[in-house]
């Protein structure tokens, strides 16, 4: 899974350290131990990244306050699938608080305030067979995005969404069933949870530094399973 979890979509490589200690450098899977939440970080490494990269993470209390205003249980299935994106988005704390992104604290499941938290507490509430519950599941995991420019970051925050989603099925999934759904999921983040530079649209450190044009970022449409640039969200042409 660790390889899926750091392939690039948009570049066909591994996603970048994008950090100012390895630069442009590819992630390779036998490096992931180096890889660090930023409350493990030294007091200056953790003062330099919000210098460069203006790196601040968010209290889980707060993402849950904020996230409670987006919550509709009354109509839960269409619920599940609304979409949401968390831009510059570290090691996705809006999407899923398995842990305080502050302290490293564990966060019970029916305490997380994240996007996907929340759709997963309504599937295990609402649904009464294995059949719904993978089929909901699949339409929650596809319905949160999120990119980040630091490539550690964004390799945690894919590890966190993978690993939420992990827990969540552990006793609820036949055995045969779960590496192939955790397989599939691990394809979905991949693709959902992207590195771009947020001025450009584009991978960190390419040369094309138009707005709208240039190495734009991959997305995919799950519904229609078409592959297309994310500036054309901005641009108005999809929804």
């Amino acid at each position: 899974m660790i390889k899926i979890l750091l392939k690039d979509r948009t570049t066909g490589k591994n996603i970048l350290w994008a950090n100012a200690e390895f630069g442009a450098k590819e992630i390779q899977p036998e490096e992931i131990f180096l890889i660090k939440p930023r409350r493990e970080k030294i007091r200056e490494e953790q003062k330099q990244r919000t210098r460069d990269r203006a790196e601040i993470f968010t209290p889980p209390e707060i993402c849950k306050l904020q996230n409670d205003l987006f919550v509709d249980e009354k109509n839960w299935q269409e619920f599940i699938g609304a979409k949401f994106l968390e831009i510059t988005c570290g090691e996705a704390p809006y999407i899923a608080g398995r842990y305080n992104v502050v302290t490293g604290a564990t966060i019970a499941f029916e305490n997380r305030g994240g996007i996907l938290d929340r759709k997963l507490q309504i599937i295990a509430r609402e649904t009464k067979t294995f059949h719904d519950l993978k089929n909901f599941l699949l339409r929650a995991v596809k319905s949160v995005y999120g990119y980040e420019f630091q490539g550690d970051n964004l390799f945690l925050a894919r590890k966190n969404i993978f690993e939420t989603v992990a827990e969540f099925l552990t006793e609820k999934t036949p055995a045969k069933e779960f590496k192939k759904i955790l397989a599939e999921v691990a394809e979905i983040i991949s693709w959902n949870f992207w590195q771009m530079d947020g001025l450009t649209n584009s991978p960190p450190f390419t040369e094309e530094k138009n707005l709208f044009g240039g190495a734009n970022c991959l997305i995919k449409d799950w519904s229609t399973g078409e592959i297309f640039e994310f500036a054309e969200l901005l641009r108005g042409g999809r929804r």
